[in-house]
């Protein structure tokens, strides 16, 4: 196995200068040019209080949140119809973002750690739900107070091992690296706590960037090799990803390719970026382009089409793996409650001086990644993939615009009245030229508009209002604001 190994890595670094040399942006169709003008013209931004949508261009959103640079690749109709960067990877210079420039990954980067041990499962040199320590030889899971955990490599890969550490802070240039048995005691250098067991595995699902260390320190230990060698073996050479990487920091050849990461108002990173020795669960550097083609490939893995994954393994990776109401998968999460055709699997991550979002339908043969060179904001990366929901017909749209319902005039005396919250504190709702009105103790009236029965928004604040029932008779309201903190006041009066 170690033989073929390194074959394989030495055929992968022969490999890529290839593509490296074909370091730009490609010429599409006019069709297809024209799919990405409308999708880059006609951003969707929400509005402060989430109500309202209206359009933006790319680049007046990229100058809005001060994001340099931004890479961008569709799927649709089963093929990868096209990818494209926009703006900056380096500020300084005003080198360009193109379809081949690196960014890191972060989170996303369990996503191919789960399709490394699923390849192993495939070829039965690994069994998902034997306990970890047949594996591990170079640490060994703690014990609490003689107590001794039993944990799984399913319970790692869907974060229900009852694991601690959620994420993982990197480290500079000038930093010194700490070895993945000294993150995972939590040792000097490393600069995070020690990764154990807390809470019953198996119970629950909880997100742990630390049990995705232990997963790589399994691969680790199995193989004798560094971290990175395994997944350009098992994963990046297989698919022909030649530009990816989990090197720490990465070979020059490739560190030409990467983008430079920024932070608030374009302040570049210390040496550009962070080193992320915790490899499995924060260190892949790729580019929209690749996961794309990774996407894809679980997609045909589904149709049964392709020659690198099993249809078994790749429904396996996206069966619900956690018994409470958040789906995960083996290294993918699910969005909303979709399921069947409309199953819509993703991840996010998050580095410093970097993010990056994917989503792509288990059935439909969709889907869409886009990476920035910021820790800014993620709301750009949304206003994009609602823009592209909307060009290639998406069941899901990402878009939650209230809907307005009509109350007759005299219905809407049903609500109003006074209503009291915590002893003393008054919530008048009063009715004015057939509108309904809310108004807080000193502050000005705020226009309510229905959008059921009983369900009221508000467009001047990021407020929702719910009158509750006892016998067809409103004894009080619920005020929720801002997606949480909610308030709710009794009836005591009608006006």
């Amino acid at each position: 196995m170690k033989i073929i190994i390194y074959i394989l890595m030495l055929m992968s670094v022969i490999d890529c200068k290839s593509q490296i040399i074909e370091n730009g942006n490609p010429q599409y169709s006019q069709e297809i040019e024209s799919q990405i003008k409308r999708i880059t013209e006609n951003l969707k931004v929400r509005d402060q209080f989430g109500n309202t949508y209206k359009n933006a261009t790319l680049e007046e959103r990229l100058a809005y949140y001060k994001i340099p640079g931004i890479s961008i690749a569709v799927i649709d109709n089963g093929e990868i119809k096209w990818a494209r960067g926009f703006g900056y990877k380096d500020v300084s210079i005003k080198e360009p973002v193109t379809q081949n420039t690196l960014f890191q990954a972060a989170s996303i980067s369990k996503v191919l750690t789960a399709i490394a041990f699923i390849k192993l499962k495939e070829k039965n040199e690994i069994d998902l739900d034997a306990d970890v320590s047949l594996y591990l030889k170079s640490w060994k899971i703690s014990s609490n107070n003689g107590w001794q955990p039993k944990v799984t490599l399913r319970q790692l890969l869907s974060h229900t091992a009852g694991m601690t550490v959620s994420g993982f802070g990197g480290y500079s240039i000038q930093d010194s690296i700490p070895t993945t048995v000294q993150i995972l005691n939590g040792e000097y250098p490393a600069n995070s706590l020690p990764v154990k067991v807390n809470i019953f595995p198996g119970t629950r699902a909880r997100y742990s960037g630390g049990g995705f260390i232990v997963a790589q320190l399994i691969l680790e230990d199995i193989f004798k090799l560094p971290f990175y060698s395994v997944m350009d073996s098992l994963v990046l050479f297989p698919l022909h990803l030649k530009t990816s990487t989990f090197d720490q920091p990465k070979s020059e050849s490739k560190h030409q390719l990467n983008a430079t990461g920024y932070v608030l108002d374009y302040q570049p990173i210390n040496g550009g970026f962070d080193i992320h020795p915790e490899m499995a669960a924060a260190g892949l550097w790729t580019n929209p382009l690749d996961l794309a083609k990774i996407i894809r490939e679980i997609q045909k893995g589904i149709q049964g089409k392709s020659d690198f994954i099993s249809s078994k393994s790749a429904n396996e990776m996206l069966t619900q793996q956690n018994t409470d109401a958040t789906g995960i998968g083996l290294g993918f999460w699910f969005y909303q409650n979709a399921r069947g055709d409309s199953l819509l699997f993703t991840h996010a991550g998050g580095n410093d001086g970097f993010q990056s979002l994917f989503f792509g339908y288990k059935n439909l043969g969709k889907g869409v990644v886009v990476m920035i060179n910021s820790s800014n904001d993620y709301e750009l990366m949304y206003e994009l993939i609602r823009s592209v929901a909307l060009e290639y017909n998406w069941p899901d749209r990402f878009i939650s615009e209230n809907k307005k319902f009509v109350i007759n005039d005299e219905s809407l005396n049903a609500y109003t009245g006074k209503y009291i919250f915590d002893k003393d504190f008054e919530i008048i709702i009063k009715k004015d030229s057939s509108k309904l009105y809310l108004e807080m103790q000193s502050q000005p009236p705020v226009y309510l508009i229905a959008e059921s029965d009983d369900n009221f928004y508000c467009e001047q604040l990021n407020i929702k209002v719910t009158f509750n029932k006892s016998d067809n008779i409103i004894n009080s309201l619920e005020i929720q604001q801002d997606g949480a903190g909610n308030i709710v006041a009794k009836r005591i009066k009608n006006d």
